[in-house]
Parts: C-alpha cells; sequence; structure tokens
C-alpha cells in the first residue's frame, strides 16, 4: 500500500465506540528524537508525516469549537455508511432517511461525553481530517454492566448487540484492567482532498502510545479503514456483526462486520523492547 494509499474517506464504521471545559489549544511539536507528539502551547505548528511529505499544521483542543467540527465532519463523511445508517434507525425506525443533520446531534453528543471525561479533538489542515483521541484516564470507566447493556437492548437492540460483541472482544484481548488510549469519530472531510491528513492525526498518536507501553484500541467498520489502520500498525482481533432486523437462523440476511482492533501490544513485548534500549544505552 503505497502513502497516497491513506488519504481517504473514512465512514462512519471507519470508528465507533461506545464511550462517549475548554481548554487551552495543543499543537503538535517535535521531540529530539524527530518524533511527533503533542504538546500543550497557545500556537499552532507543522509537522510532516514522512522526509518526503510537505508539512502539514495539527492542532488539538477540547474546545466546543473543536467539538462541533468534530461532529460536523464525522455526520457528513458518514452519512452513507450502512453502519450508521442502521444504527441511527435503530432509533427512529427503519423507514427513516438518513442525513448529516440528522446524524450530527448524536455525534456532537458522543464527543461531548469523550471531552468530559478528558478525550481531545485532533485535526489535520484545518479540519481536512478530525479524530477524538482518548487517554487512558479516559477510557478506564467505560465498559457497560449487563444491566446497562439489557436497558440499552430495550430502545436500541442492534446497537446494544453492538456494544456486547465489542465489549466482549476488547475484554477478552486486554482484560479489564489495561489502560488503553481509544481512538474513535475518526473521518476525513468528504470535500476536501488534503493528502496525509489522516495519516497526520494517527501517527503521532501511536508513537506516544508506545512511548508509554500502553496500546491503541478501535473499530473500523469498512474494508477500506481496515487497511489503513493496519498499515499503521493496528492489527484485528476480533469481528462483530450487525443485522437491520433480528437475525434468525437460515433468514438469509447479511450481516455489516466491524473489525476490533488493537496496537502497541501485548504491552509485554513493547516492556521487553524498552529494557533492551535501555541496556544499549548503558
Amino acid at each position: 500500500m503505497d502513502g497516497d494509499t491513506l488519504d481517504v474517506p473514512l465512514p462512519t464504521g471507519a470508528n465507533v465506540s461506545v464511550t462517549s471545559l475548554l481548554t487551552s489549544r495543543t499543537t503538535i511539536g517535535s521531540t529530539s528524537d524527530g518524533t511527533s507528539t503533542p504538546t500543550s502551547t497557545s500556537t499552532s505548528t507543522s509537522t510532516s508525516t514522512s522526509t518526503s511529505r510537505p508539512s502539514i499544521k495539527i492542532t488539538s483542543s477540547q474546545s466546543e469549537e473543536y467539538q462541533h467540527r468534530l461532529a460536523d465532519v464525522c455526520s457528513r463523511a458518514t452519512v452513507n455508511d450502512q453502519l450508521n445508517v442502521i444504527f441511527q434507525q435503530d432509533k427512529t425506525g427503519d423507514s427513516t432517511h438518513v442525513t448529516a443533520d440528522l446524524l450530527y446531534p448524536a455525534a456532537k453528543a458522543r464527543v461531548e461525553k469523550k471531552v468530559k471525561a478528558g478525550a481531545s479533538v485532533v485535526e489535520a489542515a484545518n479540519f481536512a481530517a478530525v479524530v477524538c483521541w482518548e487517554p487512558p484516564e479516559a477510557t478506564a470507566q467505560t465498559t457497560l454492566s449487563e444491566t446497562e447493556l439489557q436497558d440499552l437492548a430495550v430502545e436500541r437492540p442492534i446497537f446494544a448487540s453492538f456494544i456486547r460483541q465489542m465489549q466482549e472482544v476488547r475484554i477478552r484481548t486486554l482484560g479489564r484492567d489495561q489502560a488503553y488510549w481509544n481512538m474513535s469519530l475518526m473521518a476525513r472531510d468528504p470535500e476536501r482532498k488534503d493528502k496525509g491528513a489522516v495519516r497526520a492525526v494517527i501517527e503521532p498518536y501511536v508513537a506516544r502510545a508506545r512511548r508509554e507501553g500502553v496500546p491503541i484500541w478501535l473499530c473500523a467498520g469498512n474494508e477500506r479503514a481496515r487497511d489503513v489502520y493496519e498499515y499503521l500498525g493496528f492489527r484485528t482481533v476480533g469481528i462483530t456483526w450487525s443485522y437491520p432486523v433480528e437475525k434468525v437462523e437460515g433468514d438469509g440476511q447479511v450481516g455489516l462486520p466491524t473489525w476490533c482492533m488493537v496496537c502497541n501490544w501485548p504491552v509485554e513485548q513493547l516492556e521487553r523492547n524498552k529494557m533492551v534500549v535501555m541496556e544499549g544505552h548503558a
């Protein structure tokens, strides 16, 4: 896969997460070893995802403006994604005509909840690509209980089934107590063609999580997004299946897959690599 392949629209299923203050603006700076990492500052900066690519301006914030811009881009980018369509119809009825305006309130509510828990909105090239990054402290209490899942299933059975399956894969993979980063609400503005924007909002956080020895979790709702994430170091650890209506054995329904993916895992391997590096400098 070449670099340009990374510049693709990532529909709504590209990242789906159950978890859903105005602060100083954050930009992506460079460390002494040349890697990019988020640093708090009141100014903007530019970074390049590789030596052969032009620099791309990347910023991060928890502001209302950034929350709105993320919800807006995500709603427009994912309006034709089948997984989002059935999740919306799960709430408002099978005959609902799904539009970006209809998706916006739910997207805005999700990002608001995530930011209140400690997440940040990260954008590249003036929101050509944008994503919500949730640090370990924001993902610590995100697993729904059995009672909560059953209550959710009363109103939204399709979404509840997805969440149940996703949680089972995550717990089976990471366990219940493992700290992790979560990447969600990833979207590229469908009206923009900026090359490298998607890579730019992901790679610095992959590098940061690797340095911290913490895994990253995400859910990819289409094969194209899955392939992009695989290129950036993620691997599939499970697949969930969603159906427009309750599936009955032999009814011929075609389910919609979601790929549960991790990066920087297992942690033990990362710790060994750290020790090797430290021994090499001793």
